[in-house]
């Protein structure tokens, strides 16, 4: 893990900021290894760096939490962290960060890919296939958004060299508040009740 994933940064810097922009997002939060060279993004972002099996910078954290509130984040990309065996925990902790309706791009690189031989070696059998990273993401009520051509990218071994999933957290549902109509006070007594017809 320690020669990162310098390799597959072309096609990161191709994929990764065209989602980004076009889900028009103010800032980002990116979680990384330490070793992994960032992707250029025109949005502002905050870094949180990932050695081993804990963030390192800007704060000492175990690796499945995140330092923020519930439902604060519009905007996370979890970078090349899913060969961690607590990456679970850390997508549910990235879910729960988000704010309704907000956006999670996760990349990983592909285990079927030679790329990912290149740079790891055998540690590649820890990365998740296209099926498993899918179901990690399907636990939640996540709106998968993912292109049909990286679908099947992903299940095809070795087309691709890395695997990206697209997803909104569902948007907090409008409270629907009970309509109470007043009473009539209909007729009162001693007054005359009246008809008016129209000509």
């Amino acid at each position: 893990m320690d020669a990162g994933f310098a390799g597959l940064q072309n096609t990161e810097n191709r994929l990764v900021p065209e989602i980004v922009a076009a889900a028009g997002v103010d800032w980002l939060l990116e979680c990384a290894p330490v070793t992994s060279p960032s992707c250029a993004l025109d949005v502002p972002r905050h870094r949180l760096l990932l050695s081993r099996d804990e963030w390192v910078w800007p704060c000492r954290l175990p690796m499945d939490l995140l330092p923020f509130a519930d439902q604060t984040l519009p905007a996370i990309l979890l970078r090349h962290v899913f060969w961690q065996p607590q990456a679970p925990a850390l997508l549910t902790e990235a879910v729960r960060c988000l704010k309704p309706g907000g956006l999670l791009v996760s990349v990983s690189a592909n285990p079927w890919h030679r790329a990912s031989w290149g740079e790891l070696g055998r540690d590649a059998l820890h990365l998740p296939a296209w099926p498993r990273l899918l179901m990690q993401h399907a636990r939640f009520s996540l709106q998968l958004q993912i292109p049909v051509r990286q679908q099947w990218f992903g299940l095809i071994p070795g087309v691709s060299p890395l695997l990206l999933v697209v997803a909104r957290k569902p948007p907090r549902p409008a409270q629907v508040r009970r309509l109470q109509l007043k009473r009539s006070m209909g007729t009162r007594t001693g007054m005359p009740v009246t008809s008016c017809r129209a000509a």
